[in-house]
């Protein structure tokens, strides 16, 4: 995560938790437990504290959040306390494992602790970036930060990986640039981090908003293809004599991953009018892009996308395309959280 993502996190904290004023939906909750956990004290209802909590954190945005900001947003111990990780902690605490009233409060109150820490180490990083901290710099106005990490099965282990990938993000790069009449050599490689390998492209705002339309159908395929077989495996647990049926489940979700493949690269060439017939050439290397990004979807790989602010002299159609493209980028989220966990689930 660079500076500027940073930052907008700490921005993002104050808004979003400090001004929504969740810490003191979780301390109401906590007063009212540590009350009934008291001896000869008459039991009070703490509904309408858990729902009101409950509604609170259900609405934060964490889709609105990169990836590299989720994962500092649980280091920091905030993600746990909010969203659908915050509703089945507070569900699991107060009746799935309740062992008394008093232990409850205990656990609310640590989470409440937990948070207000967290909130403390975001607004002294805030403080102490104030003066400090740019937005993303780049040659040109009308770019876009793609990040692409190297995770799951698409993980990148060794020299021959990083060949076989390289391949495969070039024929990306190609076939999504000439449909916009870009060249490869547009698409700029301006970071690359160590671990789980995770390179930094900068492509102009058409190239992202193609690349996120491709994900976002790209996830919903993967979504679909995932389910089927799942379906499959299934079966196989069964022990069937006849393991057919699992086999023809299995060639389903391969024809439903083509016919997704077909679907997408026909709605791009119709989206930006490219003649089919003229420009054959762009087709064949938007499909071959198409298929490479879905593949890389469906082995664990993630694309992740970091708009820089709208500038205050900003055209308006700009400013509308740059909305357009956070939409997608939060749908984007949204769907690659869903398949995550689909994919435990199948694990």
């Amino acid at each position: 995560m660079n500076v500027s993502e940073l930052f907008s996190l700490t921005y993002w904290i104050s808004s979003e938790i400090i001004n929504a004023q969740i810490p003191q939906y979780y301390q109401s909750l906590q007063a009212i437990l540590e009350q009934n956990s008291r001896p000869n004290q008459h039991s009070q209802p703490f509904e309408e504290q858990k729902d009101s909590l409950i509604e609170k954190i259900e609405c934060v945005p964490l889709e609105q959040l990169t990836g590299d900001q989720l994962n500092f947003l649980s280091q920091l111990g905030i993600s746990q306390a909010v969203g659908q990780e915050g509703i089945e902690v507070i569900e699991d605490i107060l009746f799935k494992n309740v062992i008394d009233i008093a232990t409850s409060a205990q656990k609310i109150q640590e989470i409440y602790q937990k948070l207000n820490e967290g909130i403390s180490k975001s607004n002294q990083i805030q403080s102490g970036l104030i003066g400090c901290a740019i937005g993303e710099q780049f040659e040109t106005e009308n770019e876009v930060l793609m990040r692409v990490s190297f995770t799951g099965e698409a993980l990148m282990s060794n020299i021959t990986d990083f060949k076989d990938w390289g391949k495969v993000w070039y024929d990306i790069g190609r076939g999504i640039a000439m449909v916009h009449n870009l060249s490869p050599e547009q698409v700029k490689v301006v970071g690359a981090t160590k671990g789980s390998i995770i390179i930094e492209l900068a492509v102009v705002a058409e190239f992202a908003a193609t690349a996120s339309g491709i994900i976002l159908a790209a996830l919903t395929v993967a979504e679909k293809v995932l389910d089927i077989r799942k379906k499959a495996e299934e079966l196989r647990g069964l022990k069937l004599k006849n393991d057919q049926l699992a086999i023809a489940i299995e060639q389903e979700a391969d024809n439903e991953k083509q016919s997704g493949i077909e679907e997408i690269t026909n709605e791009i060439v119709i989206k930006l009018d490219v003649n089919a017939n003229n420009e054959g050439d762009k087709v064949k290397a938007l499909d071959t892009a198409v298929k490479n990004l879905v593949n890389f979807i469906e082995k664990g790989g993630v694309v992740d996308f970091i708009m820089p602010d709208d500038e205050k002299d900003s055209e308006e159609n700009v400013v509308k395309q740059n909305a357009e493209l956070r939409v997608a980028f939060q749908q984007i989220r949204q769907l690659e959280k869903k398949l995550a966990l689909l994919e435990h689930k199948k694990s």
